[in-house]
């Protein structure tokens, strides 16, 4: 049998395959063109499922044998207490099948700590492929200031927008063929410099989208220790194309970052106890005190609107073991609880305890990691970048917590730091 797993091609497969995976539910090329709509993302999710597991199953083969570190034990046990408890709530709410997704994707995890197998190699190339796409993201910026000079009404509507949930006076178009951008008529459009800049989605729905595909993929130059032209070239794109996408929760991820790791005094403990409990309690009244006392309008006006409404209003009810997902779907409800309260809605207490407590053991390695001040800044940025987009698009905006985009991070934060340390001992 012919195992391509150390060629360059087949380095080059896996990385393609992995970016795919986790980008697929948000890429409308697929989910659109593919599929044929929305409401086929679930097809996505069942092949993703298959294919991860299989990988992982074909990874041990041929190690031919299951293996557990002393330190992943705890992991290893809280993942098993989670993935049991959504089980669980599967069979007595019927979630619709959510709940069983997530216990599905912890066993993969369970699995994937039993396997050893180095996949170095794919943040070097998952950064260049995210370097092409700012390639695409910047190329119809230019074109459209300089031929157009940002009017999209002369492009043909591609997707009508209510198809997927936009606003009714917004549809998308795909100028030069490069991407999707969202042509709203009743919009101001964003000047900057005097240039009218449109925010590009590269082929997906919202710029929240390929913006946390932009930070995984940057994140991944930043790992990448070479010194090399081409990837500083690439760097720069991201930082270009940031800009263009035009998503302030990613820019705020990049700054919030890079104040984390230069601020090496927070841990496991306090930041896992800001991400669940500032969103809650703090946020909802802290964006309400912003809005009243300064005098905020335009683009800034809307982010922070949005971001609100995300959060939610910091009002839920409190109950030991929570309720179905199917409790909470009309907008009214969503939008008073958030996303987090939402979370702790369903789930309950029992749910939410479990999951912090799986979350901190997730991050306590790379917390370690970043405790040494000998640690390269850049790879300490990559690893909070990554971390923060894990907790801001999944559990914030896309309140899908377990899904191949989370896993890629969550297994990324498990086994990097130890595989970065034991590469520089050595």
């Amino acid at each position: 049998m012919i195992i391509i797993k150390n060629t360059n091609s087949g380095h080059f497969l896996i990385a393609l395959g992995i970016i795919f995976l986790f980008a697929a539910d948000r890429n409308l090329l697929i989910t659109q063109y593919a599929l044929g709509g929305r409401s086929n993302i679930i097809y996505l999710t069942i092949v993703s499922i298959l294919v991860v597991t299989l990988a992982v199953l074909f990874l041990t083969i041929i190690q031919g044998k299951f293996s557990i570190r002393t330190k992943h034990k705890g992991l290893l046990i809280s993942s098993l207490l989670l993935g049991a408890y959504f089980f669980a709530h599967e069979l007595i709410f019927s979630d619709g099948l959510v709940s069983a997704k997530y216990t599905v994707f912890l066993l993969i995890m369970c699995f994937s700590l039993l396997v050893r197998y180095n996949f170095f190699f794919v943040f070097k190339i998952m950064g260049y492929l995210g370097g092409v796409f700012c390639i695409f993201i910047v190329t119809q910026q230019i074109l459209l200031l300089g031929i157009t000079e940002g009017d999209l009404s002369q492009f043909r509507v591609t997707i009508p927008g209510d198809l997927w949930g936009r606003n009714p006076n917004c549809d998308y178009v795909t100028p030069f063929g490069l991407g999707l951008m969202e042509n709203c008529r009743d919009v101001r459009d964003v000047t900057i410099l005097g240039f009218v800049i449109n925010r590009s989605l590269f082929f997906s729905t919202e710029p929240k989208y390929i913006g946390s595909i932009l930070l995984i993929t940057f994140s991944a130059l930043l790992i990448v220790r070479s010194g090399s032209l081409l990837r500083k070239f690439f760097l720069t794109l991201h930082m270009l194309a940031f800009v263009f996408v035009g998503s302030a929760s990613a820019i705020f991820i990049l700054f919030f970052s890079v104040i984390l790791v230069f601020f090496r005094y927070i841990g496991p403990i306090l930041y896992t106890s800001i991400i669940f409990l500032v969103p809650v309690f703090v946020l909802p009244a802290l964006l309400y005190f912003i809005l009243i006392l300064f005098s905020i309008d335009g683009f800034l006006l809307t982010r922070l609107m949005s971001f609100s409404g995300s959060v939610g209003e910091g009002v839920f009810q409190l109950m030991l073991l929570g309720e179905s997902t199917q409790a909470c779907m009309d907008k009214k409800c969503r939008d008073a609880q958030g996303l987090i309260g939402s979370l702790v809605g369903t789930y309950g207490l029992v749910g939410l305890s479990l999951f912090w407590l799986f979350l901190y053991m997730v991050v306590s390695p790379m917390f370690r990691y970043l405790k040494d001040k000998d640690r390269k800044a850049s790879v300490s940025i990559g690893l909070m970048v990554m971390l923060n987009t894990y907790i801001v698009f999944n559990i914030y905006f896309f309140g899908d917590i377990f899904n191949a985009f989370g896993l890629f991070i969550i297994l990324t934060l498990v086994f990097l730091p130890s595989y970065l340390h034991e590469k520089s001992t050595s």
